[in-house]
């Protein structure tokens, strides 16, 4: 895949235009041992390059890293993956309270995020309920809604157990790692404390003739941290396709956020709403918005994108605003697509070959 773009953001007065492109070739194995084993690799870099005029004055900026690399081994209905992986789970679309491995951005057309070094195990029954069970290790960046970064030379556990329901499934799932509170860069509070964090998760999607779902997650570290000791994340939503045309879908989700030293009393309450429509215009054409408001922080952001496919690549034309105030954006970011604050116009090219 390579893609190119240029952003234009008229309110960042010193960093303005940001030109880049970004190239991402793929390399994959598989043999087939017999109908039920399997081996496969896949291997995948980040090759990335960019410049930004800081008053007027480029300023480059490149790299090359791996984006994915592991192996897999498959045997009837379980598998078993090692390496720079992609793990992704829950129900919700746009705010994600269970993006614990991740940091997809869901104003991403391309849905870009960094892997995570890790071994992975899955199982699937019969009856469509599967188990997960994984090991993380060398990995300290922060993802998703990560407060604390995490110890890298210290293996991280977890696992999910999936169940079908009528109509849906609900699913369980559990991590430990362990964090560290790092603000020895603060002059007024430096502080370092390593501590272990546990996390349950649990979530559920149901077709009632509009798709329905929840999905909430618990935090909580064994160091007394301040605000942060006790966090919870619960968010519901649902989705419908409107009859008009081609079909109008609307997704809708509300965010429910408290931080808290005790568990029983939260020092912070945040709430947030989301809304994402996507419409297609014809089979070569679509055109999708989301809107999100920070009830608690006061803020409001918008992201707009038509997107036309042509016979060997695709065009996107994004218009975006967001808050120029602090804590007010809800959506788990990354440095694969950066949207600066305030109003920003984005042009990009994508082929895939």
């Amino acid at each position: 895949m390579l893609v190119g773009f240029t952003t234009y953001s008229p309110e960042a007065v010193e960093l303005n235009l940001w030109s880049g492109a970004r190239y991402i070739p793929e390399l994959k194995f598989e043999h087939k041992f017999d109908s039920l084993n399997s081996f496969s690799a896949f291997v995948s870099a980040n090759l990335y390059g960019s410049v930004q005029y800081v008053n007027g004055t480029p300023v480059w900026d490149g790299t090359i890293a791996p984006y994915r690399a592991w192996v897999r081994y498959e045997y009837g209905n379980s598998e078993v993956r090692v390496g720079l992986q992609k793990i992704d789970f829950g129900s919700s679309t746009l705010l994600r309270p269970m993006q614990w491995f991740n940091q997809i951005d869901p104003r991403d057309p391309l849905g870009l995020t960094n892997g995570v070094y890790a071994a992975l195990g899955r199982y699937y029954f019969r009856n469509n309920a599967n188990v997960w069970f994984w090991a993380l290790y060398g990995n300290e960046e922060r993802r998703g809604y990560d407060a604390l970064q995490t110890v890298k030379d210290i293996p991280e556990l977890g696992g999910r157990l999936q169940l079908p329901t009528p109509k849906g499934e609900i699913a369980f799932s559990y991590h430990h790692r362990e964090a560290v509170l790092d603000t020895r860069w603060d002059v007024d509070n430096p502080l370092y404390i390593e501590t272990p964090e546990n996390r349950i998760g649990i979530d559920g999607k149901w077709d009632l003739g509009v798709g329905v779902w929840f999905e909430g997650t618990y935090t909580k570290t064994k160091e007394n941290i301040g605000i942060l000791t006790n966090q919870t994340l619960f968010d519901i939503g649902m989705d419908y396709t409107l009859p008009i045309g081609s079909g109008l879908n609307i997704v809708g989700e509300h965010l429910f956020t408290w931080y808290g030293e005790a568990f029983d009393h939260a020092e912070y309450k945040g709430n947030t709403t989301a809304f994402s429509l996507n419409y297609p215009l014809s089979f070569f054409d679509n055109i999708s918005l989301m809107l999100y408001r920070d009830w608690t922080n006061k803020g409001n952001g918008f992201y707009g994108t038509y997107n036309h496919d042509f016979n060997i690549w695709t065009g996107y034309v994004m218009v975006y605003y967001n808050p120029t105030t602090d804590n007010s954006a809800p959506i788990a970011t990354n440095d694969l697509n950066q949207f600066t604050p305030g109003f920003g116009i984005r042009l990009m090219a994508v082929l895939n070959h």
